[in-house]
């Protein structure tokens, strides 16, 4: 059992902004290959969840970087399971270029019963060798609950057919393409570079839904977004920082 996985392929133009750079739900594009890839090597896939009635839900992420992603670049994706938090899997992300780190990411990921709706603890599901894994580098453990925006710039968002993924619901991705897009009209430019965020995945969003957006922001680049469904249930919250 292989506890590292690696994806790797060189920036396309279709995945990059007009400056040249990886836009960011590109970015996590390749993060949820990685991920369901070496999953499925682990025998905790999608096939192996349907079996017990589960999927995986990403709960929440962190993302950052030190410097942009560029056009032709070749990019590694390194994943790996970095243990279980109360009732969460853990899993790290190192992004390298020519062998130098550019950036890196934890996310928190729960098993979730499809017929019943409710969470499953996931050290019931994880191989035994994997629920600790103290010897590995781990990046972003402590992803707090984050402040609501309360007040700032709204807009609306409509979850179409081409937003929902294999398991029926908005993918994760989705939502930085829409943070992004409501982040470039605020600062007034057609490219966003984001060099921090954490996203916290709080409901599932489905087709046909609408999704006001509320975002609040300062002149250095700091923000606070929140999604809430129309029967004012919240989506996701989402915090980070814009570089210009």
């Amino acid at each position: 059992m292989t506890f590292q996985h690696k994806i790797a392929g060189n920036i396309r133009h279709h995945e990059c902004d007009s400056r040249g750079e990886l836009k960011l739900h590109c970015l996590l594009d390749r993060l949820q290959d990685a991920a369901a890839e070496h999953a499925a090597t682990l025998n905790v896939g999608m096939d192996e969840l349907a079996e017990m009635q589960l999927i995986w839900v990403l709960s929440r992420l962190k993302l950052q970087l030190s410097r942009p992603l560029k056009l032709g670049e070749a990019l590694e994706v390194i994943t790996y399971p970095s243990g279980v938090q109360r009732i969460f899997a853990h899993r790290c992300y190192d992004l390298r270029i020519a062998g130098q780190r550019v950036g890196t990411g934890g996310s928190f990921w729960l098993p979730v019963n499809i017929k019943a709706n409710r969470p499953v603890a996931a050290k019931k599901v994880l191989p035994p060798e994997i629920i600790e894994m103290p010897e590995v580098e781990k990046f972003f453990t402590d992803m707090d609950k984050l402040p609501d925006p309360e007040s700032g710039k709204t807009a609306v968002f409509r979850v179409g057919a081409g937003d929902i993924d294999l398991n029926r619901h908005l993918n994760n991705a989705v939502y930085t393409r829409w943070i992004t897009d409501m982040l470039g009209e605020r600062y007034q430019c057609n490219a966003v570079r984001v060099t921090e965020i954490q996203i916290n995945y709080l409901s599932s969003g489905l087709s046909g839904e609408n999704i006001t957006m509320l975002c609040r922001s300062d002149d250095q680049g700091n923000f606070l977004i929140s999604g809430t469904k129309e029967d004012n249930s919240a989506l996701f919250q989402a915090a980070g920082k814009v570089a210009f």
